[in-house]
């Protein structure tokens, strides 16, 4: 792949939300990043983006100020709403996104108002938008202007069942059982998500209405008719996603099968990992970390599979794949400023 050593002007918007927070600690440190501006997604006096790097302090934000900064590329850590209004506003002044908000994932235009409550505004720029599953993704990253950050639960389970989408059965149910760290609902005043709320407890939330299930089912190419089931349960834990995944195969496979398709897939891929046969991944294994651990374990005389993936929700669910698509966009080393 072609590597440049360039300067890559950024500017981050909402850096002081917990996967922004991430992201500017990432970029702060990244060799070919120069971070020119930092916003917070809505008033207020201005903070550290992150505590780690108390210099680097986030203003309210100003779509003035932003253009002023004279950014390359802009980061968009804010709401669905918010992205899907900015986002055609930067680029149509000629500057490239990586969006981390829902706002530009669906290519139906149909289903926002369903699942995000709004009418989509550039139904166009779906069309053009690159999903930034960077494991699944060619030289398209390279000339895009407009990336879709994937959500966090669609990322543990689309890396974990892309490589065997061919052998799923869509006549049974794809049954997706995710449990994700409280971080995951990002800063809201709400009393339902406090920690508060949560320690020593664990509960589903979002069954049939989840955002992320059309997002999950357009990622598996499974159409209408295959059944999938997605629950997402909060854990009392601050950070990280284990997703518990349940197919059907249409005829028997064997473990070195399902192996051989997962190394087939991921052989360029610097932060997946794959198991072997019968061990489960942990979520301590990759807290903190940018990597993606699956693993599986066949049921049935191999008619049937159990697949756990975990990730860190704030990072390779989040900040971390944002920074692989931007190296990707801009011709660095994958493993820039992640490694």
């Amino acid at each position: 792949m072609e590597t440049t050593t360039e300067t890559k002007r950024v500017a981050i918007v909402g850096a002081t939300g917990y996967a922004g927070s991430e992201l500017t600690g990432i970029l702060a440190k990244h060799p070919g990043a120069q971070v020119v501006a930092l916003f917070s997604s809505g008033s207020g006096v201005p903070a550290p983006a992150n505590p780690a790097f108390p210099d680097l302090v986030a203003q309210p934000f100003a779509f003035d100020a932003l253009l002023a900064s004279n950014p390359d590329v802009v980061f968009l850590a804010t709401p669905n709403e918010a992205s899907a209004e900015l986002a055609p506003k930067l680029i149509d002044r000629g500057l490239r996104v990586i969006d981390l908000s829902g706002a530009f994932r669906l290519n139906d235009p149909g289903l926002y108002p369903t699942w995000y409550g709004f009418a989509h505004e550039r139904p166009a720029l779906l069309d053009e938008a690159v999903y930034g599953l960077t494991e699944f993704c060619n030289g398209e990253l390279k000339s895009a202007r407009l990336i879709a950050n994937p959500g966090c639960y669609p990322t543990s389970i689309l890396l974990a069942l892309r490589p065997l989408t061919y052998v799923i059965d869509r006549e049974q149910p794809v049954i997706c059982d995710s449990k994700s760290g409280v971080s995951g609902a990002g800063k809201k005043a709400d009393i339902a998500w406090s920690f508060g709320e949560l320690y020593g407890n664990f509960k589903a939330y979002g069954v049939g209405h989840h955002r992320h299930e059309p997002e999950i089912r357009q990622g598996l190419r499974l159409g209408d008719r295959t059944p999938l089931v997605f629950v997402p349960h909060l854990l009392p834990t601050l950070r990280g996603i284990l997703s518990t995944i349940h197919v059907g195969f249409t005829r028997t496979v064997t473990a070195s099968e399902i192996a051989d398709n997962y190394a087939r897939a991921f052989e360029n891929s610097p932060f997946v990992r794959i198991l072997p046969a019968g061990q489960l991944p942990e979520l301590k294994n990759v807290v903190n970390t940018p990597r993606c651990e699956i693993g599986y374990t066949l049921l049935q005389g191999g008619r049937r599979a159990v697949i756990v993936s975990v990730i860190d929700n704030l990072l390779k669910g989040a900040a971390s794949q944002a920074v692989q698509n931007f190296n990707r966009m801009c011709g660095f080393p994958e493993t820039e400023g992640l490694a």
